[in-house]
């Protein structure tokens, strides 16, 4: 190793500590000056919380968007329904694998498609019988 039998020992120690041991660590960065401290929970929390901001809840959602969203889903449904029904219809001779991998993935497109639509339906119908 190129850091030394210590240096060594303490990057595997701090590459999967955990729980105590990952705040012990933390004080040590701190005590020792040393601004290469590992991430703290909530600067992990901040990154997930901004990968998942453009998520919208159809609950949040005017009337007018539902209903737009309803039309968009239904398309994506329609039009991934057609893909799985064209990749189902003619399996191939040769490279079987390959097909089956895109039928898998059709079907999972379908799924997605099939449960957002799904989730938009519910909503429109329980502000239907909620008004």
């Amino acid at each position: 190793w190129p850091f030394g039998v210590q240096g060594a020992a303490q990057l595997r120690r701090r590459a999967r500590a955990m729980g105590k041991k990952r705040r012990r660590d933390e004080e040590e960065a701190e005590a020792d000056g040393n601004s290469e401290a590992p991430p703290s929970a909530e600067a992990v929390d901040v990154g997930k919380k901004n990968k998942q901001k453009g998520v919208v809840h159809v609950q949040d959602l005017s009337d007018s968007e539902l209903k737009e969203r309803e039309v968009e889903l239904q398309e994506t449904l329609r039009k991934a329904r057609l893909n799985q029904g064209n990749l189902r219809g003619d399996p191939p001779a040769t490279n079987r694998i390959l097909w089956q991998r895109q039928v898998t993935y059709a079907n999972n497109a379908v799924h997605r498609a099939e449960q957002a639509y799904g989730e938009v339906r519910r909503e429109i119908e329980r502000r239907r019988f909620k008004k």
